[in-house]
């Protein structure tokens, strides 16, 4: 049996000025806890994207990043 794809949009961001915040796109089997990747990742999950298309989720990735970091 074939196992779609999603992707996540996560915000990762410490009290640390020597750790670079920045917004990641991960991709994850359709079963997985989205949450729970994210804080896996030291981010907070921002939102999930349940389609599997890289350039999509890029785009989302950076309108996130555009919205969080400015």
């Amino acid at each position: 049996m074939k196992v779609g794809h999603k992707w996540i949009i996560a915000l990762v961001a410490y009290n640390d000025p020597a750790i670079e915040t920045r917004v990641i796109k991960e991709r994850l089997e359709m079963d997985e806890n989205e949450q729970l990747a994210a804080l896996l990742r030291g981010g907070e999950l921002v939102a999930v994207l349940g389609f599997d298309n890289e350039a999509a989720a890029e785009a989302n990735r950076i309108d996130v990043e555009r919205s969080c970091l400015r």
